[in-house]
């Protein structure tokens, strides 16, 4: 199964509360026509952390698929024309990805299940000398770990990879990987997690994402609101 993964921010003067409403209750039915749409959930920043945290995006749709060939079919079907069109009337930029999960902590599967938690998304460039392959391998296999183990109240923790044969296409990935963790709480989320460094990295994690990311590191902190499942 592939996973789209859409980012978006606001239209000029529109405020995060009518373009989070105009999101669920007009676009969001288009989008759930769409045929050969496995699941689509939205993630809505949390408007209580603007003032502290610097959000990436104010939204991030996630759209599964079973296939390529699935999805290129929703590209053309009615339903996503027409969602085409109306995204000019409360979207005024984004990024976007096609991507595989890497499940790390696999609890909380269900969608519903997550949605009194706090979710943290990261978008993640490589640095330069790194293929795309030893870029992947490095996240997964070494930096998840040292993620996992700093991170003591993370319960969920997925990473998104584009997938290689994307990098060719007309429209290659805004970005090389997307790490979501979840929290039970806001209190929960680590301070540090999301906001721009004042002082060098000390945990095992955070030195080794200099090795790896282009910093800093965009992030976003929202919760999920199940459409289709």
């Amino acid at each position: 199964m592939i996973k789209l993964v859409g980012m978006m921010n606001r239209k000029q003067g529109m405020s995060v509360q009518d373009f989070q409403s105009y999101w669920l209750n007009v676009h969001a039915p288009m989008i759930a026509k769409v045929p050969g749409m496995r699941r689509y959930v939205q993630s809505h920043s949390l408007p209580e952390v603007y003032g502290d945290f610097p959000q990436a995006y104010d939204g991030m749709a996630e759209a599964w698929f079973d296939d390529m060939q699935a999805y290129d079919a929703a590209l053309v079907s009615p339903a996503w024309q027409a969602a085409v069109v109306d995204a000019a009337n409360f979207i005024g930029g984004g990024a976007r990805l096609l991507a595989t999960e890497v499940a790390i902590i696999d609890a909380y599967a269900s969608a519903r299940e997550r949605a009194s938690l706090v979710k943290y998304s990261g978008f993640l460039t490589r640095l330069p000398h790194l293929t795309v392959e030893e870029f992947s391998r490095h996240w997964r296999e070494i930096h998840a770990p040292l993620v996992v183990n700093d991170l003591k109240g993370m319960v969920r923790y997925i990473q998104n990879h584009a997938l290689p044969e994307t990098y060719a296409a007309a429209s290659p990935p805004s970005f090389d990987g997307v790490p979501q963790a979840w929290f039970e709480s806001l209190e929960a989320v680590p301070r540090g997690l999301g906001r721009p460094r004042t002082e060098p990295p000390t945990s095992a994690a955070s030195i080794d994402s200099e090795t790896v990311f282009v910093q800093p590191i965009p992030a976003m902190l929202a919760r999920e609101i199940v459409i289709v499942d």
